[in-house]
């Protein structure tokens, strides 16, 4: 019988000059700061001996087009080719060289995560944060049931893994790029701490849209997975132009 050994969710903005540029040394400092928990938590990850790791995520329009965009998707395959990016940003710029063509949401946080520890088996999960229709959280939140019922009927112990957020850039309007929602952060936060899924998964797709809150439906998949588990803050930040934040479950 399988299990979920290690799981965890976590901001994927890890590129801290890209945030002295935009922000500010405070900016940087607080990316380091959360650098450094998310390493810790790497080493915590590789204690636990997964022998995969399911990694939920969203696509910025690198895998995926306008044109075809699934609400939720899982590779499966032993190999991939390396995904090359003409004038990518500095976030996917840092990706040269990975064997995977994977978006920065799932591949900065593998990075600090793994070290220079060989990469752990990965099991990619995109979910749909940005092209409408939106999975709702509640979808989300089954896909993580299933999950949970998929690694019980295996014979692995898994590690889980969601990213992305916190708020950034409400309702995607250029006009609102630097600003986040922290009231709305601390709210879902002290959610998932307290166990309030029932409140989570009543979240609307207009809310996370008014919030610059889309990228929690990673984590929602995640919550579903690790339920009723509550969530242990490893990492809280309010940085002005994105809210951080790094957490863990006990499973």
């Amino acid at each position: 019988m399988g299990r979920i050994v290690y799981a965890a969710a976590m901001s994927h903005v890890l590129h801290p000059p890209y945030y002295e540029k935009n922000v500010g040394p405070h900016g940087k400092r607080m990316v380091e700061e959360l650098i450094a928990v998310v390493r810790d938590m790497g080493r915590e990850l590789a204690a636990r001996r997964p022998d995969a790791l399911v990694v939920i995520a969203d696509d910025h329009l690198n895998v995926f087009s306008f044109d075809a965009v699934p609400a939720m998707c899982v590779r499966i395959g032993r190999s991939v080719s390396r995904m090359a990016q003409e004038g990518a940003i500095e976030f996917d710029r840092a990706l040269d060289g990975l064997a995977a063509p994977l978006d920065h949401a799932f591949l900065s946080p593998l990075t600090v995560l793994h070290g220079d520890r060989a990469m752990t088996p990965l099991v990619p999960f995109w979910v749909n944060c940005f092209v409408a229709p939106l999975p709702s959280a509640r979808r989300c939140f089954a896909a993580g049931q299933h999950i949970a019922r998929v690694v019980a009927d295996g014979p692995w112990n898994v590690g889980v893994i969601a990213t992305g957020g916190l708020s950034h850039f409400p309702e995607l309007s250029l006009a609102r790029v630097g600003e986040s929602d922290p009231e709305f952060d601390r709210r879902v936060v002290g959610w998932m701490e307290r166990g309030d899924h029932a409140s989570l998964t009543a979240l609307t797709t207009k809310e996370l849209h008014a919030t610059g809150s889309h990228e929690l439906l990673n984590w929602m998949v995640l919550l579903g997975a690790v339920a009723p588990a509550r969530a242990r803050v490893r990492f809280f930040g309010e940085m002005g132009r994105i809210d951080l934040a790094a957490l863990a479950w006990d499973h």
